[in-house]
Formats: structure tokens, C-alpha cells, sequence
């Protein structure tokens, strides 16, 4: 599942920086009731500390069963935010809960006098606990405590009532946004260390996808529901986990082929899934994002009250503004501030990126528009990193590339890359809109280069003049690039007009490479390659 190749090196996925948190959705809705003082939860949090470091398991479960109630009486303040002063004690009441008895309580099953009630309590109130420590503490995903109970977390899925399950799914959509997490979740074997015939990890995709496939055709119907939120909630946290099993894919992928090309000096990956169950997910994830563009489709025409593929200039002054009014059947917040929207967009993004799947390319090509009005909707979520990702897969296809063309896409990103290089925090999201903006010069449909893109000529030359310090210079090198392959695909008589522009261009792009303080690494590499460009051109 090879990442489209393009001129400038990926580094790590942006999208990964502005990562949908699952944890914010974990904590308890703030209860009505006064939440006792700060001396009183210190109190209780230090009688069940007392309980956890008894020897025996009869304190010990006491001791959780007490805590359980006190923890998420902690999350029910300010919406998750711990009192100032129980954080570390909070910390040591998780670190003294033995591992080996949380593996018993997840273990638990219905034998001898044990009910099957009791297991389901004993499994119940360890997931519990878990879940609001997850919830409290800092970077829970880092923690191999939380990281060793995902096998048995896996197992517990299968028999636990739908309360315990959506805890779970959220325990496990939090260990995925690393690679350590990712890893543990997605190649659990059995508690012997043998894999199953079919592995749990591909199971346990393998339902999501399901239920998100289940589950898509009837959330347009059901937005102005009372169950919509639970239901919205539950299947985007299935997204998320989606989007980490893709990305834990990819890297193990990448990982694998580097090992063979560097004789195996790099970290030990084994094939994340027999090909033949590859196959098939590959297939089901696909059909699922098939659904999930036809999804954003009916949402987004139902949340404008305009009709698909409508030209910007053709939609009424109300579907041009920031606030579109919806049509019945829409919920108010629209498609931009539902959580679901991002989540979809998110997994859209990186599989359209990084599944050489033509023909799902091209069905993104037809929410081109779409795509392009969440990037410009930055009032309540910011879609911008994932519909640059998208575009990324969507511009290897003519259809994508002329859609883009049709929705006014070079304007739009041309007008932000200029607000962009100022500001060197947004740099990164600049290399993104270079990196699509090459695609699209490019492609073989473009044809040759247009007078009214030839501002990014006059853009690049004042990134080199007046670039701050030698640090700053990956976008403006980037925008050089697009301005060089400009250069080289427009006619004569729009070349010549620049000649003055490339000249002192080229004289900028000289001077940094002989400065003896100047660039260096990949940099230098870059303005090499676009002084030798700017050398080749023919006036």
C-alpha cells in the first residue's frame, strides 16, 4: 500500500498533530449534584490506596470498588478536569493496583459459585477503573500498564453488556494513536502467544467496519433524534480506530521494507495480517469509504439546502455564507460541528491517500466541493489537514484534478499559502498545499501553465527576500519548487513576462547556497534543484 510518491519528502502525517482525542469524550456528563470538597476526595482516594496495597485480593477489590465511585466523581468536575492537589494521588492509587489482579478481574468467567453476574461485575468494574484512569491521567497511551491489558480488553469484548463495551471501544481508541498503542491493539494474539486463526485484531476491525456499514444509511434519517448523539459518538470513535489501524498498517508496512532494504537494522515488524485477510479488509474498508463519500455528500447538501455539485458562484447568498441555514431534516450545528464529520473525513483522507484505489479516487472527486468548504470552515473544527490528505490521493486521478479546477480549488489554496508564509507556524500546512498543487501542474490533464497562477512566481522570490533567518526556509523552498515547474510548463510569451521575477529569483536562491552561515541538509538540496530549474528555462 505504497504512499503516492511526490517531489518533496513526507515527513510525519500533519493530521497526526491535530489527532481527534478520544479522551475528551470519555469523562462522565457534570452531574447536578455538589461535588464534595478537596480534603474529603484526598480521604477517600487514601483509604482506597490503604486497600489497593493489601496482600490479599478481598481488600483489593474492596479497595477498587471504593475508588470507582470517588474516580468518577473526579471526572464529573468541569467536565473531566481533576481537582488541583488529587492529580498525584490519584497517579499512585493507579500505580498501586497490581497488574496481575486487573488481568484476574478481566479474566473473570462464570465457574463454580461464580455467577455469571458476578463475572460480569468483577470484568465490569475493572474496565471501569481503567476507563477513568485513562480519562485523569497524563499520556495513558505511553503507559504500559494501560498498553499490556489490551489482549484481554480484546477478550472482553465479546461477552460484555453495551455500558462495558463503549468503555472499551474508548480504552482501545485511546492505546491506538500510537505506535506502540496501535501495534498492541492490532496484532493481540491469544493469551497463550499463538495467534488465532483469524486474529483478534482483524475481528475486531472487521466488526467496526461492519457497524459503521450497518449503520451509515440511516444517520441522515435519524439527526434530529434523541439517540443520534450516542449513535454519532459510537460510530465515530469506530472512524478513529479505523484511521489508527490504517495508520499502524502503513507504518508496519514501511517498516517492513525498510528492514529488507537495510538488512534488518531497523525495528522488528512481522506482517500485521495474513495477505489473504489483508485482502479482505482491504476490500471492506474501501466499500466502507465508498459509503462515507456518498455520507458527506447527503450531509453536506442537506446542511447547505443546496444541490450536489453546485459552482460557488451559483449558490445563494445564504449557502455562501459562514452560516448556511439547514433544511429540516439537518440538525442546526450543520455538518461542520458534528464530531462525526472530522472523524469520517479523517480515516477518508488517509485511506484515499494511501489505497492506490482508483476508482474510490474518483468518487472522491465528486465531493470535491465538499471537501474544499470544510477546508474553509475553520469556525468550530479545523478540516484543513485532512482535506489537504485527501486531495493528496484525489489529484492522481484526471477527475479529481479537473473537479478541483471546477470548485475554484487553485484559487483558494493559493490565497492561503500567501496568508500562510508570514506566519512560520503554519508553514507545515503550506508544504501540504505545495505538495497538492504540484500534483495538480503535474497532471496530464492540467496542460500548460496559466496566467493567472504566475503570482506564486512573484510569491516564491519574496520567500527568499524576505525570509527572517536560513531556518524558516522549507515552505519558501517548497513554493520555489511550484514556481520552477510553473515556470517550466507555461508558453513562451507568459514566461518571458517573468523574466525579471526568475532572474532575481535565481540570484536569491545563489546567494543562500554560497552563504557560508546559509542552508544545508535537504534545504540546500531543494534550492539546488531550483537553481538548476531556473537555469534550464528558455526565454
Amino acid at each position: 500500500m505504497p504512499s503516492p510518491q511526490t517531489k518533496m519528502r513526507k515527513g510525519s502525517t500533519p493530521e497526526a498533530s491535530q489527532q481527534h482525542s478520544v479522551r475528551r469524550n470519555m469523562a462522565r456528563n457534570p452531574k447536578t449534584t455538589q461535588p464534595p470538597a478537596v480534603n474529603a476526595l484526598a480521604k477517600d482516594l487514601e483509604k482506597a490506596l490503604e486497600l489497593l496495597k493489601a496482600k490479599d485480593d478481598t481488600s483489593r477489590f474492596v479497595g477498587l470498588a471504593l475508588l470507582k465511585p470517588v474516580l468518577e466523581e473526579e471526572l464529573s468536575k468541569q467536565d473531566g478536569a481533576e481537582q488541583e492537589g488529587t492529580l498525584a494521588l490519584t497517579e499512585r492509587c493507579w500505580r498501586a493496583i497490581p497488574v496481575k489482579f486487573l488481568d484476574r478481574l478481566l479474566k473473570a468467567k462464570p465457574q463454580g459459585k461464580k455467577t455469571e453476574e458476578e463475572a460480569g461485575s468483577m470484568v465490569g468494574l475493572a474496565v471501569a477503573v481503567i476507563h477513568a484512569f485513562m480519562t485523569i491521567l497524563e499520556a495513558p497511551e505511553k503507559d504500559d500498564r494501560f498498553v499490556g491489558r489490551v489482549p484481554l480488553l480484546m477478550s472482553a469484548l465479546r461477552s460484555t453488556p453495551p455500558e462495558t463495551t463503549t468503555q472499551i471501544m474508548q480504552i482501545l481508541a485511546t492505546l491506538a494513536t500510537t505506535l506502540q498503542g496501535s501495534h498492541a491493539v492490532f496484532s493481540a494474539n491469544d493469551e497463550d502467544g499463538k495467534p488465532d486463526q483469524k486474529p483478534r485484531s482483524y475481528l475486531f476491525v472487521t466488526v467496526l467496519l461492519i457497524d459503521i456499514r450497518s449503520s451509515i444509511p440511516s444517520l441522515q434519517e435519524k439527526l434530529h433524534s434523541t439517540e443520534y448523539p450516542d449513535l454519532s459518538e459510537r460510530i465515530a470513535r469506530a472512524y478513529d480506530i479505523i484511521s489508527a489501524f490504517i495508520g499502524f498498517l502503513v507504518q508496519s508496512l514501511e517498516t517492513m521494507d525498510s528492514d529488507d532494504e537495510d538488512g534488518g537494522s531497523g525495528p522488528a515488524f512481522s506482517s500485521p495480517l495474513p495477505i489473504d485477510l489483508l485482502s479482505k479488509l482491504r476490500a471492506s474498508i474501501s466499500e466502507v469509504m465508498s459509503l462515507t463519500i456518498e455520507h458527506l455528500r447527503d450531509r453536506y447538501d442537506s446542511s447547505t439546502a443546496g444541490a450536489a455539485g453546485l459552482h460557488p458562484s451559483a449558490r445563494t447568498p445564504n449557502e455562501a455564507s459562514s452560516n448556511p441555514l439547514p433544511i429540516a431534516w439537518d440538525t442546526s450545528s450543520g455538518i461542520a460541528k458534528d464530531p462525526l464529520t472530522l472523524c469520517q473525513l479523517r480515516a477518508l483522507s488517509l485511506w484515499l491517500r494511501d489505497e492506490e484505489n482508483d476508482a474510490l479516487r474518483r468518487e472522491a472527486a465528486g465531493i470535491m466541493d465538499v471537501l474544499l468548504a470544510l477546508y474553509r470552515d475553520t469556525s468550530d473544527q479545523d478540516f484543513r489537514y485532512p482535506v489537504l490528505l485527501a486531495l493528496e490521493g484525489t489529484m492522481e486521478t484526471p477527475d479529481g484534478v479537473e473537479a478541483f479546477f471546477r470548485e475554484e480549488g487553485w484559487a483558494i489554496f493559493a490565497a492561503d499559502l500567501q496568508e500562510i508564509l508570514p506566519t512560520p507556524s503554519e508553514h507545515a500546512r503550506g508544504i501540504e498545499i505545495v505538495r497538492v498543487l504540484l500534483e495538480v501542474v503535474e497532471a496530464d490533464v492540467t496542460g500548460p501553465a496559466k496566467e493567472d497562477w504566475m503570482h506564486i512566481v512573484d510569491l516564491a522570490r519574496q520567500s527568499l527576500i524576505h525570509a527572517p533567518d536560513t531556518t524558516n526556509l522549507e515552505l519558501g523552498v517548497a513554493i520555489c519548487q511550484l514556481a520552477v515547474e510553473l515556470m517550466v510548463r507555461a508558453p513562451r510569451g507568459i514566461r518571458n513576462r517573468r523574466r525579471d521575477a526568475v532572474v532575481e529569483l535565481r540570484r536569491h536562491a545563489a546567494f543562500l547556497l554560497t552563504d557560508e552561515d546559509g542552508v544545508s541538509g535537504g534545504v540546500r538540496d531543494g534550492l539546488e534543484e531550483v537553481v538548476q530549474g531556473l537555469d534550464s528555462l528558455s526565454f
